[in-house]
């Protein structure tokens, strides 16, 4: 069996130390290491293994039709039709590169259905040369990131917390939007939107207070009138926090990177000692749990039914729209500016 058969057997039975063996270590494979490209088929592999799926069933040969058009290669597919095509390039009669493809011409009619998806990002080329501008980027996010770093083992009141998020706004403006090319991005990025969260916590204290004054839970229309009055407050459901067991006493409340910020492709530093004092906005969340629990309450008491789908369509979830759907305290709806939902016309289903 020659090194292509024996890679397309390694690739069939998801054999990652086979794998490991055929691929040449100082080769690059997508434009990575080899240690990088195993290690993310590796990790597809075992999604496709805690599914049931412990090996490709059928190898089907066929050409890349865009980027390397004419690249010959092969598809594999699973039992359930989950597929990877992937490009075989060669050179005097040897494999150079391996190529993920996204527009790729079998010989034979397949039925593919799951496409086994993953990509790299430029700082993760072997060969990467980023422009000034972008290694200036990427000297300011590690600079911003050792800064945040200094916050952990140790207790930081919030008002001296969000000051990193405010000194680094600016910055994250800049490369909000890199997320998708470069990994560096990454964990500055789930850090800043976090804090955002701690930021709304200390803005927002006076409303926050001003809330808790205001509500009566005397009657089910009292709390629907508050909870419709606050629906669109930025404390409605904060996160981004853990408290800690006696927060309530200590005040203390632990920074979460990873709850608010969704993992997609990029790596993200976790941060799981990083404690903040809370004194100056403890109210905010006590309105935010306050808020929460009753929202949810009432939310569930009032989902749409089936018949309401039908009659309206798709809903926000949003508790004024459920109520509205079902006729209920109108008043209420009025007295806040709810418009009403409207009912699905023969000319919006067209």
């Amino acid at each position: 069996m020659n090194k292509k058969e024996t890679l397309k057997k390694a690739i069939t039975l998801m054999n990652i130390d086979l794998l490991d063996v055929i691929l040449d270590n100082d080769e690059a494979y997508m434009e990575v290491s080899k240690d990088l490209f195993i290690k993310t088929l590796s990790k597809e592999f075992d999604v496709l293994k805690k599914q049931g799926v412990t090996k490709f069933e059928k190898v089907s040969k066929g050409t890349c039709n865009k980027c390397y058009k004419g690249c010959n290669g092969y598809t594999f597919l699973t039992k359930n039709n989950d597929y990877l095509d992937l490009l075989f390039k060669e050179k005097n009669n040897e494999i150079v590169d391996l190529f993920r493809c996204s527009d790729f011409k079998n010989e034979e009619s397949l039925i593919k259905k799951n496409c086994i998806y993953f990509r790299f990002k430029k700082d993760e080329s072997k060969n990467y040369n980023p422009s000034s501008y972008i290694f200036s980027l990427q000297e300011q996010v590690e600079v911003a990131v050792d800064k945040f770093e200094k916050f952990e083992n140790k207790i930081t009141d919030i008002v001296d917390f969000v000051c990193w998020f405010k000194e680094n706004k600016k910055l994250h403006n800049s490369v909000k939007d890199l997320h998708w090319d470069y990994n560096f991005v990454w964990s500055f990025l789930s850090i800043y939107v976090t804090i955002e969260n701690f930021n709304e916590l200390a803005e927002n204290h006076n409303s926050a207070k001003k809330a808790l004054a205001e509500f009566d839970n005397s009657n089910e229309k009292s709390i629907i009138d508050w909870l419709i009055k606050y629906e669109k407050s930025n404390l409605r459901f904060s996160s981004g926090y853990e408290k800690t067991e006696s927060w309530e006493k200590t005040n203390l409340i632990l920074f979460k990177n990873g709850e608010t910020f969704f993992e997609t492709g990029g790596e993200i530093k976790l941060f799981n000692n990083v404690l903040v004092d809370i004194t100056d906005c403890k109210e905010s969340i006590e309105f935010s749990d306050l808020f929460s629990k009753h929202y949810w309450e009432f939310e569930k008491k009032y989902a749409p039914t089936k018949k309401l789908f039908e009659l309206y369509g798709d809903f926000e979830i949003e508790l004024s729209e459920y109520l509205s759907a079902r006729g209920l305290y109108s008043d209420i709806l009025k007295k806040y500016n709810i418009k009403p939902k409207e009912k699905i016309t023969t000319a919006n289903t067209v």
